[in-house]
């Protein structure tokens, strides 16, 4: 049992000046921040447990009115989602479901009903890999715990790892489902720190991997999500969050992918693809969108965008099935997003 101090904070200015201790000399998260955000703590506890992160304080932020950062807000313009919004409210909210059908898909698969009734949407897109490699301590090599002492990865048993925006220092997948679908419809994340508010596309929160993998997002020191925002467009409707996994019950992709069509008389108008389970971050796939669109919405058209979205693909030992897999999982969610009833 690691001791660690316990703080709850009420306001994120309160939070912001609690979790400080977190940052590192230049300014940048550290691999080993001495400080947590907790809310639902479903990853984090986990964490912990496996001794992988060793916080000296938990600043708990379930305090945050919960009128902000607990509601779900459904405007003519768009969607609002607040960071301490559970899974399943989100889920199983019925604007949700009836207007971005994708958002409500990628969390009712993302995990158990236990987690998603406990799992916040603010800490649900900074969870961290499930690389074996990372979560096992008795591995020293591991850029990610420990800048610099390698990735053990590379050459190692690397079934579930990335094949895209992989580099030589780590080759770990972006575990999650949820962060994928705010990608595909070009949410934004709202943040609260030291230095004030401010909005970023989700796209861009995450880092890939580089020469400094340890830093996995562009949030500053002592910064929180408080929450997201999706403005409406037409190809909302028409969403589909498509997940291969080893087993149909609680399991990370393998390969998924988060489409949205705008189709007007059997043409596409726009389309969004975002692919998890086969890269080191949440990934927007820009050429195969750009292939789609005034194109007719066939088979033809879709097998171009799938071969497109993998052409920068890098396999390692065991992982090259991925490519293939991945192909075959945008073709299919292209295919079921097109044959919706709209």
């Amino acid at each position: 049992m690691r001791p660690f101090t316990y703080v709850r904070s009420d306001t994120t200015a309160e939070a912001a000046r609690a979790a400080l201790a977190g940052a590192d000399g230049d300014g940048r998260q550290s691999a080993a921040p001495a400080s947590q955000f907790l809310a639902g703590g479903t990853n984090l506890i986990d964490m912990m447990k496996l001794d992988v992160v060793r916080p000296a304080r938990l600043v708990d932020i379930n305090g945050l009115p919960r009128d902000r950062f607990g509601a779900i807000e459904s405007t003519d313009d768009g969607l609002r989602l607040g960071a301490l919004v559970r899974m399943a409210e989100a889920a199983d909210h019925p604007a949700v479901k009836a207007g971005f059908p994708v958002i409500a898909q990628a969390l009712s698969l993302a995990a158990s009903a236990q987690i998603r009734n406990m799992a916040t949407l603010g800490g649900n897109i900074l969870q961290r890999t499930r690389c074996t490699y990372f979560r096992d301590v008795s591995y020293i090599n591991c850029n990610k715990r420990i800048p610099g002492s390698g990735c053990a990865a590379m050459n190692g048993v690397n079934r579930k790892h990335a094949v895209l925006g992989a580099s030589e220092q780590c080759i770990a997948t972006y575990p999650g489902d949820f962060a994928q679908a705010l990608v595909a419809l070009d949410a934004k994340v709202s943040l609260a720190g030291p230095q004030g508010e401010r909005n970023l596309d989700v796209a861009k929160l995450h880092k890939a991997p580089g020469e400094t993998p340890h830093i996995e997002t562009q949030l500053r020191p002592g910064e929180i999500i408080t929450g997201y925002e999706i403005a409406r467009a037409p190809w909302m409707r028409r969403s589909l969050y498509l997940k291969i996994r080893d087993r149909e019950s609680y399991e990370f992709a393998l390969a998924s992918a988060a489409v949205a069509l705008d189709i007007e008389d059997g043409t596409i108008r726009q389309a969004r693809i975002a692919l998890g389970g086969v890269a080191t971050v949440p990934w927007r796939a820009y050429d195969a969108e750009a292939a789609l669109r005034e194109q007719p919405a066939d088979d033809k058209t879709f097998e171009t965008a799938a071969r497109l979205a993998f052409a920068t693909a890098t396999p390692r030992i065991h992982n090259a099935y991925k490519i293939a897999l991945g192909k075959r999982t945008v073709l299919r969610a292209l295919r079921q997003a097109a044959a919706l009833q709209i």
